[in-house]
């Protein structure tokens, strides 16, 4: 990739997040990815450390330390470190990977090659890491496409920056256009240090570790990758010529010397850390206690090589890519970033965000059902009815107020009850007076209507009612 003249630039805010020493931001304008050339800035340091862009590489991973560390070959064959990078995310807890789809992200030594590099990766750019290897197949282990790449939000292999698997991807296409067939990655669960060792002798993984730590220590040694064979299922490191052979004399008599100096800073260590001193914590608790640190406003001291924003209009943005599609982006993310206001990533655990999913559709699933069992009940919904409102009946009683008379009242003559008339009130809308004569005159009908059968149901009592009552003498 070329950079386009004028578009590279420079702005300087101080102190930048995980950084020790006072740096700048690089916007940096991305035509080609593949072919994207390593920064300026670090084409400066490797001339100033004496290293040709194609010489050989190789690289560590470190899972709780969280960084990926490129080492270049100088002209004796000694790799020098030339960039650190944060990790984004690292998937499952401390230990190796078995099985396929146990979330572990795999550690011990593995070799990258040319068809192994992906330019094609939805996940900005990766590379396979070549999982399982001869080692992990001795042990029945299985899976597939384990990757370091970019996005900056994979739950899953070991997640990158887009600035930084940029860099790491043009690290690897320089060294294999300068004729390296492939390179090593060592993936290792913590920096194998006596303190460290101490602190996890008592995780099931420490027969392990102790393992990938021989050739730890003969690259502390040596500043060489080492020659890495599988011989009786365990790692087996700078064999002259296979498992039937021995390690050169002179790496042993070094390697004696540095074994006596930690086994004594163990045996300190020990004495410092119970055997219970350390407990594995899961992937969605290593978070949360990230994302407090964070609130708390404590940043890891991780230098980081790859502090630019990344302006691809191409690019598959994320929540968490540092990739933006034009400049006026690019220069808010860095305000925000100078500011103190950059969005905080929330960094969800696979289980976690399946559980959420779950939990979604069993209460989508919940209410589909609760709606089908309420059109099948066909229950009426009561409405009032502005214009016949419900008239309550009356509870009659006797005329001394009692709701039951006594027996000799029951032949008491009776008065007539009163038609009821229910009187409802509507108020007209706005009339035109041109219909004020025609609504006096459907009101006046109206009431004549009304008022006639009253009138005809008087004169019809009056008829029925009988003479006035005499005495039973008088009948005659």
């Amino acid at each position: 990739m070329r950079v386009r003249t004028g578009l590279a630039l420079f702005v300087a805010f101080g102190l930048l997040a995980g950084c020790t020493t006072q740096e700048a931001l690089q916007i940096e304008q991305v035509s080609n990815r593949v072919e994207h050339p390593l920064p300026a800035k670090m084409q400066t340091k490797l001339a100033k450390m004496n290293l040709a862009m194609s010489s050989p590489i190789m690289m560590r991973v470190f899972k709780e330390e969280e960084v990926m560390e490129v080492w270049k070959a100088n002209s004796q064959d000694r790799y020098q470190l030339v960039a650190t990078y944060p990790i984004c995310a690292w998937s499952g807890m401390l230990g190796p990977k078995k099985k396929e789809g146990d979330r572990q992200a795999p550690e011990g030594f593995y070799n990258i090659t040319t068809s192994q590099m992906n330019p094609n990766s939805q996940y900005y750019l990766s590379f396979d890491i070549g999982y399982p290897n001869k080692y992990d197949r001795a042990y029945g282990r299985n899976g597939r496409n384990i990757m370091v790449h970019g996005a900056c939000s994979s739950a899953g292999c070991y997640s990158m920056s887009d600035a930084a698997v940029l860099q790491i991807y043009a690290f690897a296409r320089e060294a294999f256009r300068g004729g390296q067939k492939s390179f090593q990655i060592q993936a290792f669960p913590f920096r194998m240090t006596a303190e460290n060792m101490a602190k996890h002798r008592s995780s099931e993984n420490y027969p392990f570790w102790q393992n990938i730590k021989t050739g730890y220590d003969y690259f502390e040694i040596t500043h060489r990758p080492p020659e890495v064979d599988v011989c009786g299922r365990k790692y087996a490191f700078n064999q002259v010529s296979g498992c039937s052979s021995a390690t050169p004399p002179a790496l042993t008599a070094a390697y004696a010397t540095y074994s006596k100096a930690y086994e004594a800073a163990f045996a300190t260590a020990s004495s410092k850390y119970s055997a219970n001193a350390w407990k594995d914590t899961p992937e969605f608790e290593r978070k949360a206690l990230s994302r407090q640190a964070k609130r708390m406003g404590k940043k890891p001291k991780i230098a980081n090589d790859a502090e630019y924003v990344l302006v691809d209009p191409s690019a598959k943005l994320t929540p968490t890519s540092d990739t933006v599609t034009s400049f006026s982006a690019a220069y808010a993310k860095v305000e925000a970033r100078k500011n103190g206001t950059e969005k905080e990533v929330i960094w969800l655990s696979v289980a976690e965000v399946e559980a959420r999913k779950k939990a979604a559709e069993e209460k989508r699933k919940a209410d589909e059902k609760l709606a089908k069992q309420l059109a099948k009940a066909h229950i009426p919904i009561p409405e009032a009815n502005p214009i016949r409102p419900v008239v309550q009946p009356e509870v009659a009683t006797a005329d001394d107020g009692e709701a039951f008379p006594p027996i000799w009242k029951l032949w008491a003559k009776k008065p007539v009850a009163k038609p009821v008339v229910v009187t409802t009130t509507i108020v007209p809308a706005e009339e035109k007076p041109a219909d004020k004569a025609d609504r006096k005159k459907a009101e006046a009908e109206t009431k004549k209507a009304v008022e006639q059968p009253a009138a005809v149901e008087q004169q019809a009592h009056t008829a029925a009612d009988p003479a006035k009552e005499k005495p039973f003498w008088k009948i005659w």
